[in-house]
């Protein structure tokens, strides 16, 4: 090993503990509102999910690192450089040796480093950040139950219930008729936050949720406080003469003290539910009203099939490029990552996702005309492939005619015939997503059966890409074996990928 590859070695482990350390305070770092207090997400899941969701993510940028710096843009060369001339003391040919070739790996070095911890909402780490952190720690769930519990109506909490908030409070300030009246009265108010603090006491008498009371930020110290002295406030208010202002003073407090319990419950539910049933079923107990609702963040699905589809192009053809290099035209090498496969990107994600946002936006804006699935709309879905296969073929035509044939006279009709074939495999998966939007994963599946599924869908669905992609490049040149031998491998990743990431759960409010 000679020093300038040992010196490299050490600069690439710097880098990598730099993007480690980054990714770890980046996860950590991101607060879900809940009222008017941020929260921190690690207390809306179990701590193996969480940690578990930090170490993939940390273990994601670092192979990403490793990738732009080892791969597709490798710093050797700089770090070769630099210390062969330093030994030589050759400063001009230093000078002269930086380069666009050695700087470029360097900037997009420094740049991923910059994006893993840069606060931006149009940053695409940090969109890939709050996506896994929505996967391991729930906090769309938390927000859920937490809207829910704050709009409940307590005429639907069961009767022996409120009976036994009004035997433990220590100053008589509730009646039967609290929990009936309007809820922007004071008694409404209070009877709500008896009922969301005897909830409360429930968790806080076992020692496996120990941790959310020590817990500064969810301030069970000053929710206790409160409630003893709103008591005692609501006591002596019913006693005395109706006065406005203090009726107005006092409801502000009460809803203070709502949002803190709230937040707290919030918490509490979904760390302490075995499955998503048992949550409803615990809020469904506290008046909170649960009904299906459309399919939310539909913008979410959107960057999660572009995201897929840019990865897929990238396996696809990194892999295809070493298996032809290895065992089909070892003499006649293909480059790795290269600019094809930036074009290859632009390509793939007009022609598959934006026939599934097509597919996206119709069901959102049809849904209200759908209040049950109780049987399957496969009119819908053929309608959606036919869409999805003209949208798919005219982006086709119209990217290649425009950046790879460039012929002097764009005909439309007799370009989009022959760029049909391209449309096929999109269409297909448009049909599909609309099936899969039908067909939600269960709340009770496991972890361990939705990977399995979806393992099975990239065979299933790559499989049927092979096949297709093998009859669309039928007429390619013979001299061109290898493109045809890349594309159809790079389809089987594309299709695969989408079709197993089209796993759809229907929000509940």
């Amino acid at each position: 090993m000679t020093a300038e590859f040992a010196i490299y070695l050490v600069a690439q482990c710097l880098g990598t503990a730099a993007t480690l350390f980054l990714a770890y305070r980046s996860f950590q770092k991101r607060r879900i509102q809940l009222g008017d207090a941020p929260t921190l997400p690690q207390y809306f899941s179990r701590r193996s999910a969480y940690w578990t969701g930090i170490a993939l993510y940390c273990a994601l940028m670092a192979a990403i690192y490793w990738l732009l710096t080892w791969q597709w843009l490798p710093l050797e060369p700089l770090f070769t450089l630099i210390v062969s001339n330093l030994q030589s003391r050759e400063w001009l040919e230093l000078l002269e040796g930086l380069d666009g070739g050695t700087l470029i790996p360097l900037i997009f070095a420094g740049s991923f480093l910059f994006l893993i911890d840069w606060e931006n909402r149009f940053n695409p780490l940090l969109i890939l950040r709050d996506s896994m952190h929505d996967a391991f720690a729930i906090p769309t769930k938390a927000a859920q139950v937490y809207n829910a519990l704050m709009a409940s109506r307590l005429s639907a909490v069961d009767d022996h219930i409120k009976a036994q908030i009004a035997d433990r409070l220590l100053v008589q300030s509730i009646d039967s008729g609290d929990f009936d009246k309007s809820g922007a009265t004071v008694e409404y108010k209070w009877a709500h936050n008896s009922l969301l603090f005897d909830r409360i006491q429930h968790y806080a008498d076992q020692s496996s949720y120990r941790r959310f009371f020590n817990e500064p930020s969810l301030k069970w110290g000053e929710i206790c406080i409160s409630y003893n002295a709103m008591s005692e406030k609501v006591a002596i208010w019913k006693d005395a003469e109706p006065h406005y202002t203090k009726t107005v003073l006092l409801i502000k407090d009460l809803d203070k003290l709502t949002g803190l319990l709230c937040r707290l419950l919030a918490s509490l539910i979904v760390f302490g539910s075995p499955g998503e049933d048992d949550m409803w079923a615990t809020v469904r107990q506290l008046g909170g009203k649960v009904n299906e609702s459309q399919l939310q963040n539909t913008y979410k699905y959107v960057l999660i099939f572009t995201a897929v589809t840019g990865i897929g192009v990238i396996l696809g053809r990194e892999i295809s490029v070493s298996l032809h290099n290895s065992i089909l035209f070892p003499e006649k090498p293909l480059p790795h990552f290269s600019y094809t496969t930036l074009r290859w990107i632009a390509y793939a994600i007009p022609m598959y996702v934006l026939p599934l946002v097509l597919v996206l936006v119709i069901r959102a804006l049809t849904f209200g005309q759908q209040q049950a699935q109780a049987e399957r709309n496969y009119g819908f879905y053929m309608v959606m492939m036919i869409l999805g296969g003209v949208l798919s073929t005219t982006t086709a035509a119209v990217v290649l005619e425009l950046t790879f044939y460039h012929r002097p006279r764009f005909e439309f009709l007799g370009s989009f015939l022959q760029h049909m074939r391209w449309g096929i495999l999109p269409a297909l998966l448009s049909a599909y997503v609309a099936y899969r939007l039908d067909t939600p994963s269960g709340n009770a599946e496991s972890p361990v059966k939705l990977i399995l599924a979806g393992i099975a869908r990239f065979l299933g669905w790559g499989t049927v890409a092979v096949i297709f992609m093998l009859y669309a490049t039928d007429d390619l040149p013979a001299d061109v074996s290898n493109l045809r031998f890349t594309l159809v491998g790079t389809a089987f990743f594309v299709v695969g990928l989408l079709a197993a990431f089209a796993c759809f759960k229907t929000s509940r409010s």
